[in-house]
């Protein structure tokens, strides 16, 4: 039984493995393939997550921190459909068809620097110089008077870099910095940004350190410096930033709102039907309105702020697909400047601690499996991954700690699956080894009770057990004289008949028909589980059998048939039971010297009668009318034993007529006879 329950255990275990195994492949799918099922879909799942807990729990002491409030110090300028007003709209006046000379970005660059602003970066490429160099040199002067950011392209291959494109000489060189603007899109999806993208030659020395533009905005802004360090973080002045491990920054999702202004209420630029796109972690305020500001009203807006200067059009398509939704890029970029600003960073857990967590939980979920009853083992398997989900949602929530979730889940729930089918498969087969070996032994009600267990051969040794029992043994007297007297088909007819009566009231007091010898019947009293009742209840269907038999023979002489008498024997005490035989053929029985003396006693008695050793009557003396007979000595044994004829049922309150010997004046033991 041990080296079987050690080899369900090793096939559990290997299929938790199995199921451990998909979720680490899984894990371990580049971002670009396979989004629906990688560590995308888990970032997705997080996210979603949190937000669920948002939304239900807003007020409750459990909610985690907001992170979509305002920043105070960081502003939108936005190139939205308003500001592309016809300038002659006589209602909404705007700047015309985009895009627009760069002498009007110049123009407000000189004026956010009077109102006092801090830094001020463009999501706009200008990658061509103007038709007008009028309008660059404009455009120049105002970034010199006024700190900006300007951006670049970096096109990326995985060998490196593949090529850069910076905006032309005249204003690069105006501008305070560069910042690229390369994200990347795994799966089509916006997850983050290259914080820093090192380009190295062939001897791997670093040859160029390109920031992001949100990098760059914020260390501006900040007034301290940018340094990479490795794949999993950087510098910005003192503080650590913690990366994806691929030298990203995970942005942080945010509700986006898109609506449609149907009677221009989004101020005075605005006009109905037109879409406005906003976030709450920033102010905006259209471009051609900042244009326009007198120079208190821009002071107010801009006043030691970091202002970004990019689209929110939908006609100009700069827009990105996130897992939450599509908005325009420039949102994308803000939002990590604000992280940066704000220092609020998502920590990725290094890949070795989610992938021990998925290849160990499955395994514990496993032997969790096989160890505890079926029921328990599923309801315990899903406890696990609601624990594991909440504390992992918890993590995220409150310290932006991103743990492996759905790999972790998925991989366990596999495994639970995996396990509780094998055990499904196992113990149908352990089911159907017990109702072979019982099913034609016992009661039908003693089966199904044995095949309700949530692992019946664990219920039962069947390598041997000690228990104490009570053996019957009946046998028909005078049998061989009665079959010559027959056909052997009459012979076998009337046993069969004689044995469906008896076994059905073994049955009936819990007893297992061991065996059948020719005309005998051995039965125990009970198994496979004992009771502490079994002596009353093997005495009491000894009891109705003699009754049953007599009315038997009676119907059988009116019939003509040959009658019989029998004789029973039983006694109570300790026996090993279990699977006995050999490799090839094994019987669920008893053995042991108790079993031999129910053998014994059993001939002493003579047709009719119903013979108890000492031992049994015992345990039953308050519940039979007994006639003690003198003691016998039996083969196999040196001291004669007391038995005892039962007469009949004591029923409540009736005295007890036993008639029992004088133990001072015991008569001489009789040999048993043989019948």
């Amino acid at each position: 039984m041990r080296i079987r329950r050690l080899r369900i255990l090793g096939v559990a275990l290997g299929l938790s493995f199995a199921a451990a195994a998909v979720g680490v492949a899984l894990y371990l799918l580049p971002p670009a393939v396979g989004a629906p099922v990688n560590r995308v879909a888990d970032f997705v799942v997080v996210n979603d997550s949190k937000r669920w807990v948002d939304d239900h729990l807003p007020l409750g002491r459990f909610a985690f921190p907001n992170r979509d409030d305002e920043n105070q110090h960081l502003r939108l300028i936005a190139i939205d459909e308003a500001s592309m007003n016809a300038p002659s709209d006589p209602q909404h006046p705007g700047l015309g068809q985009f895009p627009w000379p760069r002498r009007l970005y110049g123009q407000l660059l000189t004026r956010l620097h009077r109102a006092g602003a801090k830094v001020v970066a463009f999501d706009v490429d200008f990658f061509e110089p103007s038709p007008d160099p009028r309008d660059d040199a404009a455009f120049a002067a105002g970034m010199r008077a006024q700190p900006t950011i300007l951006p670049f392209g970096i096109a990326t291959t995985s060998t490196g870099l593949a090529s850069v494109e910076l905006p032309p000489p005249q204003l690069a060189h105006a501008a305070h910095v560069l910042g690229t603007t390369t994200i990347d899109t795994p799966g089509g999806f916006v997850l983050g940004q290259p914080l820093v993208i090192t380009e190295r030659d062939q001897a791997n020395r670093v040859t160029a350190v390109y920031a992001s533009l949100a990098a760059q905005t914020a260390a501006t802004y900040l007034g301290t410096p940018l340094s990479a360090v490795d794949a999993w973080s950087a510098r910005l002045g003192d503080e650590r930033v913690p990366l994806d491990g691929d030298h990203a920054l995970l942005m942080l999702p945010f509700q986006s709102q898109q609506t449609i202004d149907l009677g221009g209420a989004g101020g005075p630029a605005s006009r109905a039907g037109t879409t406005v796109n906003a976030a709450s972690f920033f102010q905006s305020v259209s471009f051609v309105d900042a244009l326009h500001f007198d120079d208190a009203t821009l002071r107010a807006f801009a006043n030691g702020d970091a202002l970004v200067i990019g689209s929110t059009a939908q006609a100009l398509g700069d827009f990105v697909n996130t897992p939450y939704g599509r908005y325009p890029g420039v949102f994308a970029n803000l939002r990590m400047m604000d992280q940066l600003m704000r220092g609020e960073f998502i920590t990725r857990s290094r890949p070795w601690l989610d992938i021990a967590l998925i290849i160990l939980i499955p395994l514990l979920v496993g032997f969790a499996v096989t160890q505890l009853p079926a029921t328990t083992g599923v309801a315990t398997s899903a406890l696990i991954v609601i624990l594991y989900s909440a504390a992992a949602i918890a993590l995220y929530g409150y310290s932006l700690q991103w743990i492996d979730l759905i790999h972790v889940d998925g991989a366990t729930i596999l495994a639970a699956l995996f396990v509780a089918l094998y055990r499904t498969v196992t113990e149908g087969a352990d089911k159907r080894v017990i109702r072979e070996m019982f099913g034609k032994h016992v009661s039908p009600a003693i089966v199904d009770h044995l095949l309700e267990a949530d692992d019946p051969l664990k219920s039962l040794d069947l390598t041997g057990k000690r228990v104490r029992v009570t053996i019957f043994y009946s046998d028909i007297r005078g049998f061989t004289a009665m079959s010559e007297k027959m056909t052997p088909e009459q012979i076998y007819g009337a046993l069969n008949e004689y044995f469906e009566e008896m076994c059905a009231l073994v049955f009936a007091y819990g007893g297992y028909v061991d065996k059948f010898i020719g005309d005998c019947v051995m039965a125990v009293f009970s198994a496979p589980n004992p009771l502490p009742d079994d002596p009353y209840r093997a005495v009491r269907s000894a009891w109705e059998q003699q009754q049953r038999i007599v009315n038997m023979m009676g119907d059988w002489g009116a019939q003509g048939r040959q009658i019989f008498t029998v004789g029973m024997g039983l006694n109570t005490g300790e026996v090993v039971m279990g699977n006995l035989g050999s490799s090839d053929r094994l019987n669920y029985t008893v053995i042991g010297d108790s079993v031999n003396t129910a053998s014994r006693l059993y001939n002493v008695a003579k047709g009719g009668q119903i013979i108890i050793s000492e031992s049994t009557y015992e345990e039953v003396k308050d519940r039979f009318i007994v006639n003690e007979l003198t003691p016998v000595f039996v083969k196999g044994k040196v001291l004669a034993l007391r038995n005892f004829e039962v007469l009949g049922l004591l029923e409540p309150g009736q005295p007890n007529t036993s008639t029992l010997l004088d133990p001072a004046a015991m008569p001489e033991a009789m040999v048993a006879a043989d019948h």
